[in-house]
């Protein structure tokens, strides 16, 4: 079996001003022999010169291949881009480790951060791009930071069960991974916005089971999005309607038995066909004002059993497991596309089972705008948590 407890996994080469797409990079290629390895496990790995919007970042980067698993256990593998500020570390205790999840959104490799951190402006203004200044942010504090590219190799968009263990394996792989010399006690949080709450929020959901020898400091959610349902609801008919053929590939990737291209009539299938190497912002481009009847065979497809069982699936309000760290929550109210109502709902279910909660809801703004609204506070509680001050609890104001 492989490890890299003496740096024994195989260190790996990119060719400079190459920066080919991940489906073309054979260093993010699933090895034959992924299931030798164990979760979290790194498999490979390549140094890497991180920028965020063309800038040099002031750390050491690597693109490291670690094992993972899909949504029923199979063993698959996935990159995440660790980052470690050049300089030393002066706080209190060892240095932090942040997982941040970008809102990667997409149905395809071109959508990741570890393509977004290497090709930078030639990649495409894709959803990852813009975040890359948060983390930015975070390397300026000191703290370390791993980025996965979470949704894993078939980019299954919206599949908690990817999305979740890949967060959780990319943290096991940055405090394993020799040359960032991540401390083992180092404290640990999550933070990510919009899509990346939905990957970080499940990720917490999952670790006392899939991971209980991580002890998560920090959770930071910004726009989240609790049911998949009401935020597809959002999108149908809107503007952005046309995310979603781009977002079913995900779920056609995800649940291959359920055969959700019967509930589709021959354009709906077409549109999905079309957006199956799409990130968000191509497929918003492509059909604004796309609803989902246009595309039905089957009317109210979402509404059929096997279809709704496999929405509320992926939604942290009707998945099991409570998350055993501190949440901080913030949100636009007037937010058009991550409705609050079910973010609001999930986190009383948090907060009746104990969880110190401290949500900020925002009058002004909406889904964009909040990105970086909200930035300042989530950054203040990660750095409260890691400095070891105690939680700030506001349950009894969360609206009913």
């Amino acid at each position: 079996m492989a490890t890299l407890s003496g740096v024994v996994a195989t260190p790996s080469t990119q060719a400079a001003g190459a920066v080919p797409v991940p489906e073309e990079d054979p260093f993010y290629a699933v090895p034959a022999n992924v299931a030798d390895y164990d979760n979290g496990e790194v498999i490979s790995f390549r140094p890497i010169t991180p920028k965020a919007f063309e800038i040099p970042l002031p750390a050491q980067g690597w693109q490291v291949l670690y094992r993972t698993e899909d949504r029923v256990g199979r063993p698959t593998a996935t990159v995440t881009t660790v980052l470690v500020p050049d300089r030393a570390w002066k706080g209190a205790g060892p240095r932090p480790l942040l997982s941040y999840q970008t809102a990667e959104d997409g149905v395809a490799g071109k959508c990741a951060p570890s393509y977004a951190f290497s090709a930078g402006v030639r990649g495409g203004l894709t959803n990852a791009y813009p975040e890359l200044g948060l983390v930015a942010m975070a390397l300026l504090r000191g703290w370390a930071v791993s980025v996965p590219d979470y949704e894993g190799p078939q980019s299954q968009f919206l599949v908690a069960g990817v999305q979740a263990k890949g967060v959780l394996d990319g943290i096991r792989a940055a405090r394993s991974f020799a040359p960032a010399a991540i401390d083992p006690a180092a404290p640990i949080g999550l933070w990510g916005y919009s899509g990346g709450s939905l990957a970080s929020l499940t990720a917490a959901q999952f670790q006392p089971t899939y991971a209980p020898e991580l002890r998560l400091s920090a959770l930071a959610l910004g726009g989240l999005v609790a049911n998949v349902r009401a935020t597809i609801d959002a999108f149908d008919g809107s503007v952005f309607g046309g995310a979603i053929p781009m977002g079913i590939n995900g779920f056609l990737r995800g649940y291959p038995e359920l055969g959700i291209g019967d509930y589709l009539n021959e354009s709906g299938r077409a549109l999905v066909a079309k957006a199956a190497g799409d990130c968000i912002n191509d497929a918003v481009a492509r059909r604004p004002f796309l609803t989902i009847a246009q595309m039905e065979a089957v009317p109210h497809a979402l509404d059929q059993a096997p279809i709704a069982a496999m929405l509320r699936e992926n939604s942290p309000l009707f998945m099991p497991g409570v998350p055993e760290v501190p949440i901080y929550h913030y949100h636009a109210k007037l937010d058009e596309l991550a409705p609050i109502g079910p973010a609001r709902a999930v986190l009383r279910r948090f907060c009746a089972a104990g969880v110190d909660v401290e949500s900020h809801e925002t009058a002004l703004g909406e889904h964009l705008t909040e990105v970086g609204r909200g930035a300042a506070g989530a950054m203040q509680f990660l750095a409260r948590r890691f400095g070891g001050k105690a939680p700030r609890n506001t349950c009894a104001k969360i609206p009913g």
